[in-house]
């Protein structure tokens, strides 16, 4: 028999804490954790990935701060091979993400590029510039935002990139003076990816030219959302040609359809917060996932600590709230949720709360709603759940 295993990525702290990424096995009949242990503490884990394919993690090292420079130079990504026998880690090697705070990372449907997306940040630089005519002008720059290519090695080393994607775009919240590529998802089965940006008010949809090795944006990309709303993650349909986002500064969840081309249709927005909870300043979303089954998206809020529950119309596309769920009650409480996961039989819900340091697990019911936690693991900030099975 084989064992699933479970890898929590710890995220930033304004604590002196350790970080890193806790290897757990995961108990299929109870939803449980057992941490086996903690490795590479110095890394901010801001998204991760595991190509089954290849027994590989990506995971971003979200940060300004290229170890050993004096000030910048932004972020790393690493390739980690997954142990099949004990599901412990080996670096592989990692390369400079080529951005300020990688956010997310994904790996194509034939294993052959990484894609990373690059947050940047809202560092300013003021510049003083010379037209023509003598006359002096303000320039005021910012960090860039971008989604890079990185080709793959038959080991699943990363190499160095062959194309850059700069995200251009703002927005009107103090935030949004520059773009912000939060996230990526890849459509199953495809070549299309979903680009969040949360600066821009921007939802981009692209395909990667093999022969060119390029990032090619879709026709009709990107696709603008209600301003100041700052698109921040997504989810695809399993099977079907749906695409869900949420935003960071809003509590609506938006459903799309989408075309072969990348082309992007609403189907319906609905909010993610009940009427019977009073939503306080600066409420925002976080994660979001489909259901194994497909028939169910769940969406957490922070602030709030409620994980959402929609029911899906397979046929329309359009979401109807059945659940919200309250984390901070019952045996288990539990606050601050950044990412979650569902188990590889889809019978639970485990959710990373960074807040409270603390990944909790929640059963999943056939009607798809969430019941009580029925476990909890002690981990510093986490942030990301991965999972993994072995033969």
């Amino acid at each position: 028999m084989g064992k699933t295993y479970a890898y929590i990525g710890s995220w930033r702290s304004k604590e002196k804490m350790d970080h890193g990424i806790g290897i757990c096995e995961y108990d299929e009949k109870t939803g449980s954790l057992s941490l086996i242990k903690n490795i590479q503490e110095s890394l901010f884990i801001g998204a991760a990935y595991i190509d089954k394919k290849k027994s590989v993690m990506y995971c971003a090292d979200e940060r300004m701060d290229y170890p050993g420079m004096r000030e910048g130079g932004g972020g790393r990504v690493f390739a980690f091979s997954i142990d099949p026998k004990t599901g412990d880690l080996k670096e592989i090697n990692h390369q400079p993400s080529y951005g300020a705070n990688p956010s997310f990372v994904v790996v194509d449907q034939e294993s052959k590029y990484l894609i990373v997306t690059n947050y940047g940040f809202r560092t300013t630089i003021t510049e003083t510039v010379q037209d023509a005519f003598g006359k002096f002008h303000i320039v005021v720059r910012h960090d860039e935002s971008s989604v890079a290519l990185f080709p793959l090695g038959d080991d699943g080393s990363i190499g160095e990139p062959c194309d850059i994607f700069r995200l251009t775009g703002d927005g009107p919240k103090s935030f949004q003076i520059s773009p912000h590529a939060h996230s990526i998802q890849k459509a199953p089965g495809k070549n299309l990816y979903a680009v969040c940006d949360k600066g821009g008010d921007q939802v981009f949809m692209f395909k990667v030219d093999y022969e060119k090795k390029k990032i090619v944006l879709c026709t009709g990309s990107p696709y603008h959302r209600e301003a100041g709303t700052a698109p921040r993650y997504s989810a695809f349909h399993p099977t079907l040609p749906y695409l869900f986002v949420n935003k960071e500064n809003k509590t609506v969840v938006t459903s799309f359809r989408y075309e072969e081309d990348g082309q992007l249709a609403p189907v319906c927005t609905v909010d993610a917060l009940p009427s019977s909870i009073e939503p306080p300043n600066h409420l925002s979303q976080s994660d979001i996932w489909v259901g194994k089954s497909g028939k169910y998206v769940y969406a957490l809020l922070r602030i709030v600590n409620v994980i959402t529950v929609f029911e899906l119309d397979e046929k329309t596309g359009k979401l109807t709230l059945i659940q919200s769920r309250e984390m901070q009650a019952g045996e288990y409480p539990a606050g601050g949720p950044r990412g979650c996961a569902i188990s590889p039989d889809g019978r639970f819900l485990l959710v990373a709360a960074l807040d409270s340091n603390l990944v909790v697990s929640y059963p999943i019911g056939d009607d798809g709603k969430v019941g009580d936690a029925t476990s909890s693991l002690k981990q510093n900030t986490p942030g990301t759940v991965n999972f993994f099975q072995t033969a």
